[in-house]
């Protein structure tokens, strides 16, 4: 069974303890892109896993502008700023692996478990 792939998108301390995940249990799970809005988060973590330049981003918008290329994306960045990548990787085709809180009000995590709901992806 080959690893499930994802795009992390936050790499600082939360997305460090996922992609430290991926290089513990490489059959698992393995980070094939990043983005994260500080240089060196962003060049670290892609030097642990191997990524390419082309799949470092600075932020999270980049990637999602991208076609997909991975199974899932993971949601790591700071707790105020869940709901836009969650609901636009929800419908770009990712399954998605969020950070809680999931967002910050009622209305915003209506809108990202709609967004789920809609694709038909696992939120």
């Amino acid at each position: 069974m080959k690893p499930s792939t994802a795009i992390l998108l936050g790499a600082g301390d939360r997305g460090a303890i996922y992609a430290a995940y991926a290089l513990r249990h490489p059959a698992n799970l393995r980070i094939v892109a990043v983005a994260e809005p500080v240089a060196e988060r962003r060049r670290r973590t892609a030097r642990l896993h191997g990524i390419s330049d082309a799949n470092m981003f600075a932020s999270w918008e980049e990637v999602l502008d991208r076609p997909r290329m991975a199974d899932g994306a993971i949601i790591a960045t700071q707790d105020a700023l869940h709901t836009a990548p969650a609901v636009r990787a929800l419908e770009a085709g990712y399954h998605v692996l969020l950070e809680k809180p999931m967002a910050l009000t009622e209305e915003e995590c209506r809108a990202i478990v709609g967004a789920a709901e809609s694709s038909g992806k696992s939120l």
